[in-house]
């Protein structure tokens, strides 16, 4: 299995940098994991800079492999929640699925709207708001958790 992971801004944190490492290097054991960092955008209207950072966004996933948006996954607040256990099969769907499954995580700004719609699927990561680079880190830890609950090992419990 394939998966991306698009994030708009770079990681700051040197604590959450380490995380973000670790779940990284144990994924690679599941699947082949891309992690693809593109620059906030800089204008300082923040719709021009969405508009910016979208455009990244949607040069990335063409240049990337990807057949469109097919397999574009965003995190957004509104998105449906799902459980760990949901989670899982919705991975293991996706590997069925073949191609590449792409998240993506907008800057500290959100993502655009009108490429909100363009992406089919939406998933929400938690409830609470998040900076982008927890988002980050807890988007891997669930991917890692999600696959050690398919293998039936003992992270997830």
């Amino acid at each position: 299995m394939k998966i991306r992971l698009i994030c708009i801004g770079k990681m700051k944190n040197a604590h959450l940098q380490a995380l973000v490492g670790d779940y990284t290097e144990r994924i690679g054991h599941f699947a082949n994991l891309e992690v693809v960092e593109l620059r906030d955008g800089k204008a300082t209207d923040a719709k021009v800079r969405l508009t910016e950072e979208a455009k990244a966004i949607r040069q990335t996933l063409e240049t990337k492999g990807n057949a469109g948006f097919s397999g574009a996954v965003l995190w957004d607040e509104k998105g449906k929640a799902l459980d760990t256990a949901e989670f899982s099969e919705f991975l293991e769907r996706e590997a069925r699925r073949g191609g590449v499954l792409t998240f993506i995580i907008g800057s500290s700004h959100g993502v655009d709207a009108a490429l909100k719609k363009e992406i089919p699927k939406h998933l929400r990561l938690s409830a609470f708001t998040l900076t982008h680079e927890w988002a980050r880190a807890l988007t891997l830890e669930q991917i890692y958790r999600a696959f050690c609950l398919q293998r039936g090992f003992p992270y997830h419990h």
